[in-house]
């Protein structure tokens, strides 16, 4: 599980700031050759976002997720329109919990190359970034290359880094313990992303991990397919009227 964390905060290590509407389109294809689809439309203004996802999987069918961040309140949001219900997860509680006693774990060999080469996407300027990174663990090994197309002439762009901040100093205890580090390796490894400069309008991601001879492949490829700058009304960000909070 701690494999799939690590990449996990790697594919999200880019956020939006600002009143910007973005959507995106995910294709995966894992293990005997499944397939399936991810379509996302992010609405993200200021210190809040709501992100709405659809699913289509083929063993699990339609699924759909609608989450709310709220930055302001520390709090996330999980909306459930079918039964207008909502959960609520505390994103600073990790700050407020006694501090442990640090893990002497390697962090990952983590590569991150600006390659020069270049190309237009949604009709910006992009450049091509590749991650690498090989983890082992004692739940065997994971070898992992993200390649991505990033843009830096998106508008809003300093307010994209001032949110990456925010949400790395009010969730560090959370992240880093995901990341199975302590806060040497959590700060030396955020320093490599930071690396990145731009927010990606394209990705392509293959990992491989298990232990030998029962490993296991998983390709994705994501691509931006709309982004604008657009005044958002602050109701959207805040759970709909009637809908009760479930235990």
């Amino acid at each position: 599980m701690r494999l799939l964390c690590i990449t996990l905060l790697v594919c999200f290590a880019s956020g939006l700031y600002g009143d910007v509407m973005y959507e995106m389109v995910s294709t995966s294809e894992g293990m005997m050759g499944m397939k399936g689809e991810t379509n996302m439309r992010i609405f993200v203004k200021g210190d809040r976002s709501l992100t709405e996802m659809t699913a289509e999987d083929p063993m699990a069918g339609s699924m759909t997720d609608i989450k709310i961040i709220r930055l302001d309140k520390g709090v996330i949001w999980s909306i459930d329109h079918d039964k207008k219900e909502y959960t609520e997860t505390n994103i600073t509680a990790a700050q407020q919990a006694p501090e442990e006693a640090e893990e002497d774990i390697p962090m990952p060999n983590l590569n991150v190359v600006v390659t020069g080469e270049k190309k237009k996407i949604l009709n910006k300027d992009c450049e091509q970034v590749i991650v690498t990174m090989d983890v082992k663990d004692e739940e065997g090994a994971m070898t992992f290359k993200q390649t991505m197309w990033v843009a830096k002439d998106i508008a809003g762009y300093e307010e994209i880094r001032d949110f990456q901040k925010q949400m790395s100093d009010l969730d560090y205890s959370a992240s880093s313990a995901m990341m199975g580090a302590n806060k040497k390796h959590y700060e030396d490894f955020q320093k490599k992303i930071s690396e990145i400069e731009g927010f990606p309008l394209e990705i392509d991601m293959e990992m491989i991990m298990g232990a030998e001879g029962m490993s296991f492949s998983f390709l994705t490829h994501s691509e931006v397919t709309k982004i604008e700058t657009k005044p958002i009304n602050s109701k959207v960000f805040e759970i709909p009227a009637g809908y009760s909070l479930k235990e």
